[in-house]
């Protein structure tokens, strides 16, 4: 068979894939299909200029896309913050496979079969769909068709007796943490020592380089963590090589709700140094530590608030769209009113009904109580031709009193639409919406911290990210709950 046959590298992945789309849903399938992708569009590279290399582009696409429908469901069942948006970025892909694979048969029977999420789709309509992308027959090419090589004479003209070698390039395949694979930012607790497991992949090793050195570097004052550096020795057998390694690290201090993640680059340098051209660096080799730890530096004084509260800081840094200065400002006013939000289950600090007038009052002075806020709280400020209930240095607090119907937080999302454009009014891409459900209850409340959440609102050309806070008063005795 030619040497350009790829077939053993082809059929276990489809086979794979296959049997992951068929099988039933399981906790790992974010992880089983994330890899799936990977695997898929590594094919298509190999492929080169063969025709099968589209067919496995939108095939790793469509693997993908499984992936966030999955991701969607599991974080809508576990209340994570703003599950939606996986089902949003899922839809975009889509949209972008429409437009780089169509006229490809394979790919447009895969279109066409994930064309079902641009319209009302729920839950129940993932396992039919993986059913159906497995059902859909991709030829298996069996060889590539990669660049063409330079002929003898052309080697011969470069005037070297050896035969290049490749270029020599240091891969960091894994950073471990805990036991645990990094996140894009990796929560961790200050001031305990924690596992940094690390693997590397060496293409070759310089002929006169006696070892490999791992260094972190960083803009973070020294003093203010511990990393360790990796040492690999010369090793023996046939290239590629593989090293792990285990070091320990520590961060000395926790972080302020609003400072950044520590951010750290490992730089990969042999020595004595190499002769050779500068070492080529691959992979994801940056960590970003976020060294919050709500358990033992209190925000708001209810600990599962302070999490759901981090949880939404770092979900809105990751939106390009919101400068660091109006988060800043939002966190100021999100910890007192998100205090609130836990004193009005504790002691049912809101007992009866009470007027949106008479909210907004109570609300104004209990903000005003905070020397972080103070004077600086406006009432009644002018925004897209409107009066905003409060604001804090342009964060527009709406607020809203409900005297007569239980509501639950996603009810909260009807009233986000008149905070967004208080928003926009003002410039800004965030503003906050307070909901009091004072009505007359005859279940106890749910968990406080669930009442936190952030609701994007589709402006027809980019999102305003409503935070909500759903205040629950009027609450029963838990005593007249057992009768």
């Amino acid at each position: 068979m030619s040497q350009d046959a790829i077939l053993d590298q082809v059929f276990p992945i489809r086979a794979k894939a296959v049997l992951a789309l068929r099988a039933a849903a399981a906790k790992a399938d974010v992880e089983t299909f994330q890899a799936l992708a990977a695997e898929a569009k590594d094919l298509a590279a190999a492929f080169g200029r063969a025709p099968a290399a589209k067919r496995w582009d939108a095939f790793a696409s469509a693997l993908e896309i499984t992936r966030l429908l999955v991701e969607w469901e599991q974080a809508s069942l576990t209340a994570a913050i703003e599950p939606d948006r996986f089902l949003r970025t899922a839809r975009l892909q889509l949209k972008r496979l429409r437009s780089e694979a169509s006229g490809e048969t394979f790919a447009d029977k895969l279109i066409e079969a994930l064309s079902v999420i641009d319209g009302e789709f729920d839950f129940a309509g993932i396992e039919p769909l993986r059913q159906s992308l497995a059902a859909i027959p991709l030829p298996v090419a069996i060889y590539a068709d990669p660049e063409p090589k330079l002929p003898a004479w052309a080697h011969e003209r470069e005037g070297s007796d050896k035969e290049k070698a490749p270029d020599l390039t240091v891969a960091f395949v894994e950073f471990t943490i805990n036991g645990t694979t990094a996140e894009r930012i990796q929560a961790l607790r200050a001031r305990e020592n924690h596992d940094l497991d690390i693997a590397v992949r060496v293409s070759r090793w310089p002929e006169t380089a006696t070892a490999l050195v791992l260094s972190p570097i960083s803009i973070e004052p020294p003093s203010s963590y511990d990393l360790p550096s990796f040492r690999f020795a010369r090793p023996s057998g046939e290239p590629p090589y593989l090293f792990k390694q285990r070091g320990r690290m520590i961060l000395h201090a926790p972080q302020n709700l609003k400072a950044r993640p520590f951010e750290f680059i490992y730089t990969a340098e042999f020595q004595p140094t190499s002769t050779e051209k500068p070492v080529s660096i691959a992979g994801q080799r940056t960590l970003r530590l976020d060294g919050s730890a709500p358990d033992r530096q209190a925000y708001t004084g209810y600990r599962d608030i302070d999490t759901k509260l981090i949880a939404l800081r770092d979900q809105l840094r990751l939106e390009p769209l919101i400068p660091e200065a109006d988060l800043d400002e939002l966190l100021t006013v999100l910890v007192p009113l998100a205090n609130l939000m836990g004193q009005s289950v504790q002691d049912n600090k809101f007992p009866t009904v009470i007027s949106e007038a008479e909210f907004q009052r109570q609300t104004r002075e209990w903000l005003r109580q905070q020397p972080a806020i103070g004077s600086q709280l406006e009432e009644q400020a002018h925004s897209t031709g409107g009066r905003t209930d409060l604001s804090f240095h342009g964060i527009r607090i709406e607020l809203k009193s409900e005297p007569t119907k239980k509501l639950l937080p996603d009810d909260c999302k009807k009233y986000a639409s008149q905070a967004a454009s208080y928003a926009v009014g003002t410039n800004r891409r965030v503003a906050v919406l307070c909901v009091l459900d004072c009505s007359p209850k005859k279940q106890g409340p749910f968990p406080m911290e669930d009442g936190l959440s952030v609701h994007a609102i589709d402006t027809g050309t980019s999102p305003i990210y409503i935070v909500t806070l759903l205040i629950q008063g009027n609450l029963p005795k838990p005593s007249d709950l057992s009768r």
